[in-house]
């Protein structure tokens, strides 16, 4: 490690540390707030540099583990209870969103990238409001975290494709390149079924993973080595990792159903290191002057807009999928800031050179906008909901069953530590 890496290193430990206690005093997030820093300390102090060897790989482990960390956020307990039909309307809602940035891309004559950036759906934001608001069980947090976990899952496999098509062109090639995605869908079934078997035949080593007194850590190094490997297997194969990490932690939560002791240690993990440092160094990519100039800045009014009128558009579907009247708008806030998947598309995008510096920086810039704004727009509406207000009950607004506590390998460690 250079003495630049070591002088960067620093200035990132400082801000990952400061930022959660900056985040709870000021009622914001982390995330919007450790890019802000990224952008401050990268364009005041320009001899710091965060595009070193070192740092890069840890942003790029952040990267990773954030899309593994998004598929352990799905709730499949949950999506099994609700029913085919809340399934289906919930599903409909996600891709009417992204059928209209769709559309909405095309009628301005826009990259195609665009569509993905402005109808992306992510959970990471949406969990963490309705969490803070204590709305994780209300039926309208239900209905919007059975919307978001199909959207996100739609727009990783947009952005999947658009990857390829992009890459390869409509020719023999994309061929080739579905096939290779068929090969690492077919990849994620064979580990899933494996772990489904280990589960079932070795309940002894699956006690051993989620143990409270492993010194080892090893169902840690199970969850890491089953990312790592389908990133690495990604790469073989010449396709996106996003999609690659996201299935590799959509299985581990299918086939350990609920929060079990090594989803949190992952969680500590990163949200304690390595996602502030990809968060970071995702902001020092900005540039004051390219956000001031004013094609960033209509750049940046425009995708943040976007992202509320084409939810706005969609309440048709949001009432549809169960949601009232009065909780439209307030739901069309909610899922206007998908924070992480939004800057993980901008990666992808300046990656395959569909986007330049500048507008990446206002890209970038929208993504803490969205993630600032319309969170704290739609939070006295969810502080009301959470502090008993009226619930409606008929037509399309009848409550969600609350998910079942099924038992779970986790009981396998309480009674260890209880025995």
């Amino acid at each position: 490690m250079s003495q630049h890496d070591a002088l960067a290193l620093l200035a990132l430990t400082l801000g990952a540390f400061l930022m959660p206690l900056l985040a709870e005093r000021i009622g914001w997030f982390s995330a919007p707030c450790e890019m802000i820093y990224g952008i401050v300390v990268a364009n005041l102090l320009p001899q710091l540099r965060f595009d070193g060897q070192f740092i890069g790989t840890l942003s790029e482990f952040g990267f990773l583990l954030l899309l593994f960390l998004a598929g352990l956020e799905i709730d499949f307990d949950m999506l099994r209870h609700q029913g085919a039909r809340v399934l289906l309307t919930s599903g409909l809602a996600a891709l009417g969103i992204q059928a209209g940035a769709l559309w909405l891309t095309l009628l301005l004559h826009l990259p195609v990238i665009y569509a993905l950036l402005v109808g992306a759906i992510s959970v990471t934001v949406l969990m963490a409001i309705l969490h803070e608001a204590g709305m994780l069980h209300h039926p309208l947090g239900q209905r919007l975290l059975i919307i978001g976990a199909l959207g996100e899952f739609f727009s990783i496999i947009g952005v999947t494709t658009y990857d390829l098509a992009y890459s390869y062109g409509l020719n023999w090639q994309l061929a080739i390149a579905a096939g290779k995605l068929v090969a690492l869908l077919i990849f994620g079934y064979v580990g899933l079924r494996a772990l489904m078997a280990i589960s079932t035949v070795r309940s002894h080593t699956m006690r051993r993973l989620f143990s409270l007194r492993d010194s080892s850590e090893l169902g840690v190094r199970a969850a890491l080595a089953l990312m790592l490997c389908f990133a690495a297997f990604a790469l073989i194969l010449r396709v996106e990792a996003i999609l690659a990490t996201f299935i590799a932690g959509a299985i581990c939560s299918f086939a350990f159903r609920g929060r079990n002791l090594v989803t949190e240690k992952l969680t500590t993990m990163g949200q304690g290191f390595f996602l502030p440092i990809f968060f970071i160094t995702v902001g020092a990519q900005v540039r004051f002057m390219d956000l001031l100039s004013p094609a960033a800045l209509t750049l940046l009014v425009a995708v943040t807009a976007g992202l509320f009128g084409v939810r706005l558009a969609s309440i048709p579907l949001l009432r549809l999928a169960g949601v009232s009247l009065r909780q439209a708008v307030p739901a069309a806030l909610m899922l206007s800031a998908p924070l992480s998947l939004m800057v993980a598309i901008a990666q992808v995008g300046v990656r395959l050179g569909a986007l330049t510096t500048a507008t990446a920086s206002a890209v970038l810039g929208a993504c803490i906008v969205s993630a600032t704004l319309f969170p704290l727009l739609a939070r006295p509406f969810l502080l009301h909901e959470a502090r008993g207000g009226k619930r409606e009950t008929s037509g399309s607004t009848q409550p969600l069953p609350m998910p079942i506590e099924l038992p779970t390998i986790d009981h396998l460690a309480h009674d260890e530590a209880t025995a």
